[in-house]
């Protein structure tokens, strides 16, 4: 009986660490806090392309972010190629500063003519940026003005963040990007498991924030990593139901 008890107990441990942590979230800002720009822009999610819809995150038995998936649901458009992704900003914890940002842009001025990132592997460093618009927060690199300089014949969200100067940073490591082309992807993919740490350590909130050089539709969701995936519970329970089950036979005897 002590073995039965013994291997029960092991198993609930074990089941709580292999198993990860996925979390889905859904594309339900409009833009970063603190950065609208008091026109028509602040009521309007999407302007034109690109689409996100949301994405999925897996955290590992540790709690570490392994990977980050963003979906999007444009499937064609002639005017996608002027579209590129700006930094991925990441705030391990509940405080509104970013500590990190993976540098996937080769450019300083945001426009139509910026060039897309490959697949590969991309600099993430470390920083310590507020994130509310003030004049204090040097580094950022905006989105510029609808109809304006490179960005003329088109429209396009003003003024807000899209990316960071890595000048401002401290190398980290690197991340994985899965990549941007010319033609729409339904999903676009960042995988931390070759930082030096093994993955990205993270408090029990963390956040992410992400966008195009137009930021036309804008990703910025605060995710809740402190409750068990289903699977895991359901190991568990099944390990502490086995458990009382043997003790109870014990007892009849």
């Amino acid at each position: 009986m002590k073995k039965v008890i013994l291997i029960s107990i092991l198993f609930i441990m074990f089941s709580s660490q292999v198993f990860g942590n996925t979390i889905s979230f859904t594309d339900n800002s409009i833009y970063w806090p603190g950065w609208g720009n008091t026109t028509s822009d602040d009521s309007q999610d999407s302007i034109g392309i690109p689409q996100f819809t949301g994405g999925t995150i897996y955290l590992d038995g540790a709690g570490k972010l392994q990977q980050l998936t963003i979906y999007q649901s444009v499937t064609s458009s002639g005017s996608w190629g002027v579209i590129s992704p700006g930094d991925l900003f990441i705030s391990t914890d509940a405080d509104n500063d970013w500590e990190f940002f993976v540098d996937l842009t080769d450019w300083i001025v945001s426009g139509a003519s910026n060039s897309d990132p490959e697949g590969g592997y991309y600099s993430m460093y470390s920083i310590n940026l507020a994130l509310g618009n003030s004049s204090s927060n040097p580094g950022y690199i905006l989105s510029g003005q609808d109809y304006t300089g490179d960005w003329s014949g088109y429209g396009i969200r003003n003024n807000h963040p899209v990316a960071y100067n890595p000048t401002a940073g401290t190398y980290y490591g690197d991340v994985y990007f899965s990549g941007w082309n010319g033609t729409p992807s339904n999903q676009y993919t960042f995988i931390f498991t070759d930082l030096p740490t093994g993955a990205l350590q993270l408090g029990q909130d963390f956040t992410i924030g992400w966008t195009t050089n137009c930021a036309n539709d804008v990703i910025y969701q605060t995710v809740h990593t402190s409750a068990p995936e289903p699977a895991t519970m359901f190991l568990l329970g099944s390990g502490l139901i086995g458990l009382a089950g043997f003790v109870r036979r014990k007892y009849r005897k």
